[in-house]
């Protein structure tokens, strides 16, 4: 038992040092850990090297934070250790094209406020995130997509959209992902991508006009409302909170060394296991 419980001691000793050093950067990355963090790491262990289902990355944070480039990361790392497949909870917002016909495209962009959770269909990500654990690694799904409103066009989901593989490793993200008690339980480590808000104008505005999703004052301000009322309250069940206004090669280093220190740790795990 006690040469079972080392590696959790060696790797909460090397994640201390290295957080130790990021704390002394001119900005550094991780914003804050919780108990969450450190209560949380032998399970992590166990549940990696048990291989038995997904082992589950979340991330939430505003629109503009950076998600979708802390998930790309996060992929490319962690398919160094296993197959890893990602998507993006976006897909899982309702039909806007089939449920407002009656809006034109003139007055639609006004009126719809896209950062209200009333238009996220919550119990179809907790469907579809108990199938994924649920099934074999190797077994692919049919899964929503969502196509992206324009200027010109209102956003539309196709049902069954995206074939998604189901990997040892699943990253997902989304403005919501905090949101649902009830899907909390279905993610293995939880991340809260956090920004100023100065920053995060800037990325949105430059995101929206490279996708050409549109930059209405209405479409901003829904973002701000929902930063403040439901995405903000829910960082306290994060495990871990990055501050994404640091430089992004000290972002990437870091969450290769946090991976880097918890595979090392699994291989020992196995060993004295």
């Amino acid at each position: 038992m006690m040469g079972a419980s080392l590696p959790i001691t060696e790797i909460m000793q090397h994640l201390r040092q290295l957080l130790l050093v990021d704390s002394e950067q001119e900005t550094p990355v991780v914003q804050s850990v919780s108990l969450f963090f450190w209560q949380n790491i032998a399970r992590w262990v166990e549940l990696i090297a048990r291989a038995e289902e997904p082992f589950t990355v979340a991330l939430a944070g505003a629109s503009g934070s950076g998600k979708s480039f802390i998930r790309e990361v996060l992929v490319d790392r962690l398919s160094r250790l296993g197959q890893t497949a990602s998507f993006t909870q976006d897909n899982y917002y309702r039909d806007f094209e089939a449920d407002f016909p009656h809006l034109s495209l003139a007055s639609f962009y006004d009126e719809i406020d896209f950062d209200d959770p009333a238009h996220i269909r919550f119990d179809h990500l907790s469907r579809d995130l108990h199938r994924l654990k649920a099934h074999s690694f190797g077994t692919t799904l049919a899964m929503p997509k969502l196509i992206y409103g324009t200027p010109t066009s209102k956003p539309t989901i196709m049902p069954e959209g995206m074939s998604f593989e189901v990997s040892p490793y699943i990253v997902t993200e989304g403005i919501f992902a905090f949101y649902d008690p009830s899907i909390l339980p279905l993610y293995d480590i939880k991340i809260f991508v956090d920004i100023d808000e100065k920053e995060r104008r800037a990325r949105w505005l430059e995101r929206n006009r490279r996708e050409n999703r549109g930059t209405t004052d209405n479409m901003w301000q829904t973002t701000v409302l929902c930063l403040e009322n439901f995405i903000l309250p829910s960082r306290e069940v994060a495990d871990i909170v990055l501050n994404n206004n640091a430089p992004q090669a000290a972002v990437e280093q870091f969450i290769h060394s946090l991976l880097f220190e918890l595979s090392q740790t699994v291989a020992r795990h196995k060993q004295v296991a």
